[in-house]
């Protein structure tokens, strides 16, 4: 099987204008040693040749970084769709003006209250809330596709309904809901139980609806596709773990791991090719033979569909093989249905303006999915209506935007 690097999330600083107690990366001063321009500038080319299609560049704050604008505009002159993380505190016009001049598509700003008060406390910063919020309209202002990204924790569990609300109100793409992982800053955090995942889980699914167009999308909980699998209910193109098979992470200093929430380090560009890590490392080999998992995860009949929280199980036991200890489900042992599926010439028309190859396939596995277990022997376009959590998707995502120009300075 072909394994591609289709996703990544790349940590250029540890420097951050703001001390949030979840981050996993202990942001705040910059690190000993990160990247120069011309070693980030060398690894862009690597990832394009490994196929690399969606590079989140994040921190830290990305936006301390003087050399940002460069590397986003030399990503996406390769064809990368680029989208920047940030709290948002340093957005403004111009900023926003830059992002789209160098072809950023979306930007991903992080919102964890809909009171201003908590939020600015939790995040450490005067006015973090009212900045942030002006960010997205910023950059809704300027056609860029905004994210709101909350993670979830005791503090703010029963706010979930009043955050979807609020992005919904910002036309927001997409509404990332995060489940902490105890790794970085966050080891010191209280992290939900089992059971209060798998009800605020089950609540994302029955909001799906409620909030279309915008997307809602869970994070660091793969166990989502399994519960919308039980429920027949659409999602099934979200949720699954990537981790080291069509995901990973940089950090700083160039280290490579599967995912940002793990540690675990598969290799370090300054070391050896991106390539090499990639298709080499033991660390990655052994997260994509799903033989090698243990506990339910390895009994369950989901695991190829859901896989597990690997960076979870790692925050927990000291073995990302070990079962996800998020995930209440208890595995049957019978293994899914896999009858053969039929696309109708629309349904497959549908599908292929997807632009981004691992989201089309995801898509495609997630409708399939949805199809099986609703007993559908052929796919239309009302089926894949059906099981997609959005009812349309967003306009950044055309073929006509993938091919929006980007500006030289």
């Amino acid at each position: 099987m072909e394994y591609r690097p289709s996703l990544i999330s790349w940590n250029l600083t540890k420097k951050c204008n703001l001390q949030c107690p979840h981050c996993y990366l202990s942001a705040g001063r910059a690190a000993t040693v990160e990247l120069t321009t011309d070693e980030c500038l060398a690894l862009l080319r690597q990832m394009h040749l490994l196929g690399t299609e969606m590079l989140i560049l994040t921190g830290g704050e990305p936006l301390l970084r003087k050399d940002i604008y460069q590397i986003a505009q030399a990503a996406s002159r390769m064809g990368i769709w680029v989208v920047m993380g940030t709290n948002g505190v340093l957005i403004t016009e111009r900023v926003a003006d830059k992002m789209v001049e160098c072809g950023v598509r979306g930007v991903g700003i992080s919102i964890d209250s809909a009171d201003p008060e908590r939020h600015n406390a939790f995040r450490g910063g005067r006015n973090a809330w009212q900045h942030s919020v002006r960010a997205l309209q910023i950059c809704r202002s300027r056609g860029l596709e905004v994210l709101v990204q909350t993670t979830v924790m005791e503090e703010n569990y029963e706010e979930i309904p009043a955050l979807l609300d609020f992005a919904k109100a910002q036309g927001a793409w997409s509404f990332n809901l995060y489940f902490l992982v105890q790794t970085g800053r966050g080891k010191g955090m209280t992290d939900l139980s089992a059971s209060a995942t798998d009800a605020m889980l089950n609540r994302l699914i029955d909001l799906q609806d409620a909030y279309r167009p915008m997307l809602v999308r869970s994070k660091c909980a793969p166990q989502f596709k399994q519960i919308a699998f039980a429920r027949g209910r659409a999602g099934l193109e979200s949720g699954g773990c990537m981790a080291a098979t069509e995901y990973c992470r940089i950090t700083p200093e160039g280290d490579v791991t599967p995912c940002p929430y793990m540690d675990v380090v598969a290799g370090n560009v300054l070391e050896q090719s991106f390539s090499d890590i990639w298709h080499h490392s033991d660390t990655f080999g052994q997260l994509r033979d799903l033989s090698l998992l243990k506990g339910r995860c390895g009994a369950c009949e989901f695991k190829a569909m859901c896989g597990g929280c690997r960076c979870r199980a790692y925050a927990a036991t000291g073995d990302f093989l070990a079962e996800d200890p998020a995930c209440v489900y208890q595995p049957t042992g019978v293994p899914l249905r896999s009858n053969g599926l039929l696309w109708d010439r629309a349904a497959r028309a549908r599908l292929e303006r997807i632009p981004i190859r691992f989201i089309r396939d995801k898509t495609c596995k997630g409708v399939e999915a949805y199809a099986q277990r609703m007993g559908v022997a052929q796919i239309t376009t009302d089926v894949v209506t059906q099981a997609l959590s959005g009812m349309k998707r967003a306009r950044a995502f055309t073929r006509s935007a993938l091919r929006r120009p980007v500006h030289s300075d």
